[in-house]
């Protein structure tokens, strides 16, 4: 854990030492407290008179005559000058400062050493916290809470933490649908948020964790003000957590998208939160991608890893050793050109499902990006599913019937004199309706003379009976080529 100026300044203030005049970076870290002995060091807290010190500062710096006698505390650009005549007291408090800091994060690291549980870690915090605070999950599960109460906003949410240990999926949508809450300040993975209209500050940060727990920490201000040095000290029960093993009955938030994608039934209320958690409360349509490694070099796990990393949006996912991300629909645009970034590094097609907004059709989805995919145009290695939607179709008819008992009798008949004989019938008769019957449009696609076209229209006459002024009958053999050519294709 870095100590900052800031933070030491925080510990005066709490010994009832006032801080008159400050300037310059409040976050320089620092490596030590020393008695200003004619230079300063760099990365160190000197402590002097101002009048002294006033020289490191440089000539910008010219400090008031009645400051001379002051302490004043200088680390590089930054200085503090205190309502405080005694040079020893001063040192002292900064020496216990740094003891106080030091001892804080040593106890933690300590209490990972010997096997020490979320609950035990979060109960050494209380004395430096001062305010209620507790672990959960990315669905509500409390794994750990401090002995203190929270303000009466969240005093109603807090006995339902202790009694039931959950977190009320209601109280985080509250305050999440706040219209004036704003983030104060952000470090890391530690960010304070300020809801004014429910007169409610918080700290809340999220454990990294490589198993996906999505366990978050939050401290409520109640009694004590939450601040950056609370922030800091939040982070580093982050690092300690993220080296603990999470409780037996907790569980990781892809295992809810297995469980839908393999089918079964899921809480609702899990699903609401995955919203909150995800923060696509007021995403309408999603997108699932599916990552498959066309040369086979990287394992799922080592795909997934190298995505995650890059990927800004969405979450990832392995299910049945396939690398797949959920992600808003909105999102795609911002995520496509990543994707497009990553492709020839790492050799993979993506397959993009249709938008959809029910999540128990998860593996309908799943279904689409496997026909993206196996359909992928060999110039574009991502592939959309709308694009191929003839196809997807086809390959569900193909699960339910013999899709060749379908076709127009006039299909299978050229299709089998083509065989024979060489020819192009079939694909000329497609490329004619196609283009509404144009016999310039379909002889220019087809790269032939419009005589070669008639005279092919006049042996398809003599082969087959159609009236190709009906509608229907044009739309099923169309269909029937596009199944025939799909069925060619899976062969």
């Amino acid at each position: 854990m870095d100590i900052s100026v800031d933070m030491i300044k925080e510990r005066f203030i709490s010994q009832s030492c006032a801080v008159l005049r400050e300037s310059g970076k409040k976050y320089t870290p620092l490596a030590g407290v020393r008695l200003f002995d004619g230079a300063c060091l760099p990365n160190y807290l000197t402590i002097g008179r101002c009048g002294e010190l006033a020289g490191s500062l440089g000539a910008a710096f010219q400090p008031l005559p009645e400051e001379n006698k002051l302490v004043m505390c200088v680390a590089d650009d930054m200085f503090l000058i205190l309502d405080e005549l005694c040079l020893p007291k001063i040192l002292n408090l900064a020496i216990a400062a740094f003891d106080y800091y030091r001892n804080y994060e040593n106890q933690l690291m300590n209490a990972v050493y010997r096997g020490a549980d979320m609950q035990e870690l979060l109960d050494l915090t209380e004395p430096y916290f001062k305010n209620p605070a507790f672990i959960a999950n990315w669905h509500g599960e409390v794994f750990a809470f401090t002995k203190a109460y929270a303000n009466d906003y969240f005093r109603s949410a807090w006995s339902h933490i202790v009694k039931k240990r959950r977190l009320p999926l209601s109280s985080v949508q509250t305050l999440r649908n706040s219209p004036n809450y704003y983030t104060v300040t952000h470090k890391n993975t530690t960010a304070i948020f300020e809801f004014p209209d429910n007169d409610f500050k918080c700290i809340i940060g999220k454990v990294d964790s490589p198993l996906d727990y999505h366990l978050y920490l939050q401290i409520m201000q109640y009694k004590t003000p939450v601040t950056d040095t609370t922030c800091v000290l939040a982070t580093t029960l982050l690092s300690a957590l993220e080296s603990i093993n999470p409780p037996q009955e907790a569980t990781s938030l892809s295992e809810l998208f297995c469980d839908l994608l393999d089918k079964k039934t899921v809480d609702p209320e899990k699903l609401n939160w995955v919203l909150v958690t995800l923060g696509w409360e007021k995403c309408d349509h999603f997108l699932l991608l599916s990552f498959w490694n066309s040369e086979g070099s990287l394992t799922a796990e080592v795909l997934c890893g190298e995505l995650k990393t890059s990927l800004v949006r969405g979450q990832m996912f392995i299910w049945n050793e396939r690398p797949l991300m959920l992600i808003c629909e909105s999102d795609f645009a911002e995520v496509k050109v990543q994707i497009e970034q990553l492709v020839n590094e790492l050799s993979f097609i993506c397959g993009v499902s249709m938008p959809f907004s029910r999540w128990d059709m998860l593996s309908v989805q799943f279904k689409q990006t496997e026909t993206s995919i196996r359909y992928c145009d060999q110039n574009s290695r991502i592939s959309l599913c709308i694009d191929h939607i003839w196809e997807y179709l086809f390959d569900q008819l193909e699960d339910m019937v013999n899709i060749s008992q379908l076709f127009h009798p006039a299909v299978i008949t050229l299709a089998d004199y083509d065989r024979k004989k060489n020819a192009q019938l079939l694909l000329t008769l497609y490329v004619y309706l196609s283009n509404e019957r144009s016999l310039s449009l379909s002889a220019d696609k087809l790269f032939v003379h419009r005589n070669t076209l008639l005279y092919r229209l006049h042996r398809i006459n003599e082969l087959v009976d159609v009236d190709l002024t009906n509608e229907e009958v044009r739309a099923h053999i169309m269909l029937s080529y596009r199944m025939m050519k799909n069925a060619d294709n899976l062969a």
